[in-house]
């Protein structure tokens, strides 16, 4: 035999009615938005500025030592607000990654940049 719980009723204080110190929102506020003001204008619209990206391919025993399982390594300068961030791009048995970590926007551009290369591993 399985037991059932039964349901609690709708309020389960003693007291029904409203709380202490809270108060009544009037029926204006509850659903409705407010009309933006005919002169207040919207927010403006903020043109992003092109992001530059310059891939080079470099030797990986020369940058990395002649011991290293890189196959291949290349360099990524991003330019974007004036700023330039260098990215470098290992492929390699874990396959292709940047310093930054696999979700960085620079593995997407060497992908983009070598698609006839064979990038599985």
């Amino acid at each position: 035999m399985t037991k059932v719980k039964q349901r609690r009723s709708g309020s389960s204080r003693a007291t029904a009615g409203r709380r202490k110190g809270t108060k009544a929102r009037s029926k204006t506020q509850s659903g409705k938005r407010k009309k933006r003001a005919a002169g207040k204008p919207k927010r403006p619209v903020v043109q992003e500025t092109p992001r530059s990206v310059r891939v080079r391919m470099l030797d990986p025993q020369a940058k990395c030592g002649s011991g290293t399982s890189v196959e291949r390594l290349f360099r990524v300068d991003e330019k974007m607000k004036g700023a330039v961030v260098t990215h470098l791009v290992f492929f390699d048995r874990h396959g292709l990654y940047c310093e930054h970590g696999r979700a960085c926007p620079a593995v997407d551009d060497v992908r983009r940049a070598h698609r006839n290369l064979d990038w599985t591993r």
